[in-house]
């Protein structure tokens, strides 16, 4: 039925199982007792908050304002009172600001709708602004203000606007759910995107497990200018938008005569449904659909959660077991383990893997690099993860930088995945990454971040 396209060269070729009905199943995660929400959930500046200690707010109010073109504001996620307003740790060994919010119990916890967004009457910069005032910010992992890349993007002109709907990490289910439960949104999001771009084709690409879903999806839609579908083989990690564009741009696109890889623009799927929910619905962003993963939990799937849960409590609701030994924030490939569980979900967050204490124990010890070239290979940037090794062990950051393109790295984790040594590269290209950028700033005479 679909004709599949060539990948890119390296990566990994995961079990990728056909999707099942439950795959798209979306549950409801009932309000924790607390709610925090940092007043920076994103790459960028902080929000200001407008709220004080006490204070009653509504499900949507505005509680922080954005002072500059890298913020976005942030909304209550729950009508409820303003407990305290301070600072907590960011989990990167600084500070960031804070509120915290009681729900309010047996309230309704309906959002107030002040406006809705049509994207047939309203020009390309009030629709950017509406984007901006709803407090989105990317979902498929790049987590910086959406209205900022919009403003680049509009400078440099955009032909085409891909909607990526591969799964970020093996075991994530959220493009199932998207396709099956927001379809219409996904186009409302794609429409509005389109007029603010000045674009006039958008592709979605999703993998062959995927692919019934989206054509059905898009075979629902009744407008005539929805986005053409292009489907790809599996393999990890497609679903980064240097090597999705590179794939599209390998083959002309069906529906669009003209593919020019350089003036196209990547949206994750997450995010394209998320601006067509809100915009056409007149909401602000409160809650955050996640995956619940991992052979600790009894209930996993796909999860809608308000903002500010913490991470142990929605593990909670998903029944995690007792002997619970080790949580990751993302999947298995490029996650990173949670130092606590009150950490607060937040707008970029896309799920978590909880793991039982076995599955830690089982993990095999590194060993000495072999050099059998498994790692090079299977790097998608053509990088060499191997030489990179060596010279982190020997603390030779400049070297990482300069001769071997460390910043070029995006943390796939497929050399870590293949090295039959065992050997934990992307944390170690994770730690020379920090300690060049502290470096940098400290030679700029900057504070490190």
């Amino acid at each position: 039925m679909f004709r599949h396209r060539t990948s890119f060269s390296g990566g990994i070729k995961l079990a990728m199982p056909d999707r099942i009905a439950a795959d798209a199943v979306v549950r409801q995660m009932p309000f924790a007792p607390l709610l925090r929400l940092p007043l920076r959930q994103h790459a960028g500046a902080a929000a200001v908050a407008v709220v004080r200690a006490g204070e009653e707010v509504l499900r949507g109010q505005l509680l922080a304002r954005a002072e500059d073109e890298t913020a976005v504001p942030l909304h209550a996620p729950a009508t409820g009172r303003v407990v305290r307003i301070g600072e907590q740790s960011d989990g990167a060994g600084g500070t960031v600001g804070v509120i915290e919010l009681a729900p309010l119990p047996g309230d309704t916890q309906e959002q107030a709708r002040e406006r809705t967004f049509d994207a047939d009457r309203l020009d390309a910069d009030e629709l950017l602004a509406a984007i901006r005032e709803a407090g989105i910010i990317g979902l498929g992992g790049e987590r910086g203000p959406t209205h900022q890349r919009l403003q680049r993007a509009r400078k440099r002109g955009v032909a085409v606007l891909v909607i990526n709907g591969i799964e970020g990490e093996p075991g994530f289910t959220r493009v199932p759910a998207l396709l099956a439960r927001h379809g219409s949104d996904v186009i409302s999001g794609a429409r509005f995107l389109g007029k603010v771009l000045g674009s006039q084709d958008a592709v979605l690409a999703v993998e062959k497990p995927d692919a019934n879903s989206a054509s059905a999806m898009l075979a629902d839609s009744e407008n005539h200018d929805r986005p053409v579908l292009a489907v790809l083989r599996p393999r990890y990690p497609q679903g980064a938008a240097e090597l999705l564009v590179r794939t599209l741009a390998r083959r002309p696109v069906e529906g669009i005569p003209a593919f020019n890889a350089e003036k196209a623009m990547v949206f994750s799927l997450a995010t394209v449904a998320e601006i067509g929910r809100l915009l056409s619905h007149g909401l602000t962003m409160t809650d955050q659909l996640i995956t619940l993963a991992g052979d600790g939990l009894r209930d996993t799937g796909n999860y809608r959660v308000p903002l500010g849960t913490p991470v142990g409590f929605a593990l909670a609701q998903a029944g995690a077991h007792s002997e619970l030994d080790r949580v990751l924030d993302g999947g298995p490939m490029r996650g990173h383990a949670l130092g606590h569980l009150d950490r607060p979900i937040t707008k970029g967050a896309t799920g978590f893997v909880a793991m039982v204490a076995n599955e830690q124990a089982s993990l095999p010890e590194p060993m000495a690099c072999i050099r059998c070239g498994e790692c090079v290979a299977a790097c998608p940037l053509q990088l060499h993860p191997a030489e990179l090794g060596l010279l982190a062990r020997r603390g030779e950051i400049q070297a990482m930088v300069e001769d071997w393109h460390l910043e070029r790295c995006f943390e796939c984790g497929c050399c870590a995945y293949v090295c039959p040594s065992h050997i934990p590269l992307v944390q170690m290209f994770r730690a020379a990454k920090k300690q060049s950028r502290r470096a940098k700033a400290l030679a700029a005479g900057e504070e490190p971040a």
